[in-house]
Parts: structure tokens; sequence; C-alpha cells
């Protein structure tokens, strides 16, 4: 009679103002079957006070089907193992069943993501987009400053190798439209590599005075982008800019321990070609102007919190390129932008989070023969649909990377 009546008082009781506790994800978990038919995942452990047992149900409280996100039972036991638990003087506690790292439970037994990692994820975008343009002469459209809006796509992809103590960034299939006064712009492929790593990668040897040895490990990196496509750059309404290529070398002189946050300065080339009139493009590939030259960048990326529910990024990029073949040979542009944003998860559905996403924005430059200057400072604020963002896990590195 006692497990019994035992049993009703666990399920029954009104639930406490606190949160009830919840069973450890690294830690054995036991299923019984406890007395009045149900199945219970139990965990025990000793303590001054005596045995103490977290009880949660194994199943839904709504509609009692099955828990997802749970681990194996280590053993299934009958009846009989939880009237042991009572006959020990066992304290049994109300809990509620273990969730994986990234996830928590509600008290019906729900499994729902908390922490996102963003750096891993396909989104679509829509963000109104204030412009407001300055320029020594080009007609502005109507539409400015306030009616314009963007809508945006893009695939990221970010590998986080803990043996070799570095990670791997991608950005595929990166873009956006803009309206009114429709802007294109897009990447096909962005690639960063940047590392952690403890090993010293040179040795500096020095022989003024005693000879000493002074091991080096730069936090050195690299990257490159491929297909850069700028449909309607500022300073021509009309004009279609291609980078095929840049390539750049990076110095990250501060990052956390996991590599999601750093600044980053780049240096490096591109390669690509510019039509003054988009239309000219449609007499052959050729009849642009070819410009090669330098970039260089200052980037920075930071999670505000472990959870992933928020971050700011800012980006300044200055590229100088000269025309190589075509008209305007010789000439050099200047290509300056800024950026920075904020992207802050408000809610999910499914664990498919919706995020703001606040950004402003400028962009500077001079183009070819009449050497217009013009300058655009825009500022956005929308929303960001993310597919298939996993939880974002902090996983310890070693010390040392592999050799």
């Amino acid at each position: 009679m006692l497990a019994p009546l035992s049993a009703a008082m666990l399920w029954s009781a009104p639930a406490r103002p606190d949160e009830p506790p919840q069973l450890s994800w690294d830690k054995p978990v036991r299923c019984i079957r406890s007395p009045d038919g149900g199945a219970v995942r139990v965990q025990c452990e000793p303590g001054p006070e005596g045995e103490r047992c977290l009880i949660a149900p194994d199943h839904l409280a709504y509609d009692g089907g099955a828990l997802d996100k749970v681990q194996p039972c280590n053993v299934v036991e009958d009846a009989s193992a939880y009237r042991a638990l009572t006959a020990r003087g066992a304290r049994l506690v109300a809990a509620i069943a273990e969730a994986p790292p990234g996830y928590a439970r509600s008290a019906d037994g729900k499994a729902f993501q908390v922490k996102f990692d963003l750096l891993n994820r396909l989104y679509l975008g829509a963000s109104w987009l204030p412009t407001f343009h300055g320029n020594n002469g080009l007609p502005v459209p109507a539409s400015f400053p306030l009616g314009r809006g963007r809508a945006e796509a893009g695939i990221h992809v970010s590998v986080l190798s803990t043996r070799s103590r570095a990670r791997h960034d991608l950005r595929i299939l990166e873009g956006s439209a803009t309206f009114d006064d429709l802007e294109l712009s897009g990447v096909l492929l962005s690639y960063d590599y940047q590392h952690l790593h403890r090993r010293p990668a040179h040795w500096l040897s020095t022989f003024v005075g005693k000879p000493r040895l002074y091991p080096i490990s730069p936090r050195m990196g690299w990257g490159f982008r491929v297909v850069s496509v700028n449909d309607r750059p500022p300073a021509r309404r009309d004009t279609l800019d291609v980078e095929f290529g840049e390539v750049h070398l990076a110095w990250n002189p501060w990052q956390s321990n996991d590599m999601y946050s750093h600044v980053r300065f780049e240096a490096g080339a591109d390669l690509g070609e510019y039509w003054e009139h988009r239309s000219e493009i449609d007499d052959g590939l050729d009849t642009g102007a070819l410009y090669v030259g330098p970039t260089g960048a200052i980037k920075s990326r930071f999670s505000l919190g472990e959870g992933g529910l928020h971050a700011l990024s800012t980006a300044f990029t200055y590229r100088r390129p000269s025309i190589a073949a075509g008209s305007g040979r010789g000439a050099a542009m200047n290509r300056i932008e800024a950026t920075i944003a904020y992207e802050g998860i408000l809610l999910a559905i499914n664990d498919q989070p919706i995020s703001l996403r606040l950004a402003a924005m400028g962009v500077s430059r001079n183009d070819l023969d009449s050497d217009v200057r013009d300058v655009e400072v825009k500022a956005a604020a929308g929303l960001r649909v993310s597919f298939w963002a996993p939880p974002r896990v902090f996983e310890p590195m070693p010390v040392f990377e592999d050799p």
C-alpha cells in the first residue's frame, strides 16, 4: 500500500514555485516500471541525508508519447526495483528528464533548443533599408532615402577542429536584392581560416649577449573569395562590378578560446572586371575594364554570451584596384566600406530561430574617367529566419594541437 501511495503523491503533488531538478545528461539513467504501470527515469546519488533519487516521467505529459533527445537507459527494470527504492528509504524527488547540451526540457517533457550556433545555418531575411545618398551631380531616385527594402539569403558553415585547434568559416551563395532602385550583390564562396595553436611555429635565436631562444606562435590565418558581384554600386546606377577572386593573409590579435569571437586584420589582393554600362556585357565579357589591386580589412565578431543568442560584428574594408586593361587603363579607384551589425534571436518555431538584425553601413567610391565620388549611408532593420542552426556547444580543446 505504501508504494502506490508514494507514487500517487509523486505525480499529483502541486508544482513548487522553483524549477524542478533535472536529470544529468552525463550520468547513467535507469528506466524503471513504476507501481502505477508507467515508466520513469531514475538517477540516484548518496548524500549526507541519505540516498536521493530524481524521478522523471519517461513520456510526454500532454499525449503520453515517447521523449525525444534522451540518453539510452543503462538498465530497464520492473516495478520491484521501484519498490526497493522506497523500502530502503531513498528520498524520491520529482524531476524532469535529462536534455542534451544546448537544449532545455519543459515541465511536460518536451525538449527545446536554447542555444544556437549562427555560424552554421541557412538563412532568409527581409529588412527595411533607408539609404542616404550623397554625390556630386548624379541623379538620385525619388524613393531615396526611406523607400527601400532588401531581401537576403545565404549559407554559413563553420567547422571547429579541436584536435588541430583551428576554425574554418565558409559563406556560400550569399546575396541580397534591394528594392526600390534595384541593387544586387552577392558572393559565390568565401573561406577564412584561423587557428589558436600552442606549439610554436618558429623559433627565434638571438646572439646579442647571451644566446637566447624565443618561441614564435603567430595567430596567422588566410582566406579567399570567389566571384563577388555588385550590380549597381553607389557611384553609378548602371554599372556592373564583378570581383573574380580575392586572396588574403590574416592576423588575429585576439580570439576567444573557441575562435567564435575574434578581431581580425586582413591584407591581400583582388582581380575583377568593371562595366561602366551593364549593357556592354552583351557585346562580350572582354568589353569591361579589368582591374587588379591591393585589399585590406579590419573585422571583428563577438558573441554576447555563451548561448549564441546575441552577436555583434564589424567590418571595415578598403580596396584600391587599378585598371589593368580596357578603358581608363592605369587609373586607380578607391573602394571603402564599413559595417556594424547586431543580431539577436527573438524566438524559435520548431527550433528554427527568428532573429532581429540591426545594421549601419557606409560605402564610398570614386570611379574611372569622370572620377565621380559617391557616398551612401544605409541603416537596416529586419528579421532573419535561420534553418538547421545546431546548438552552440563549448567543446574543450586540447592543450596542444596534434603534431
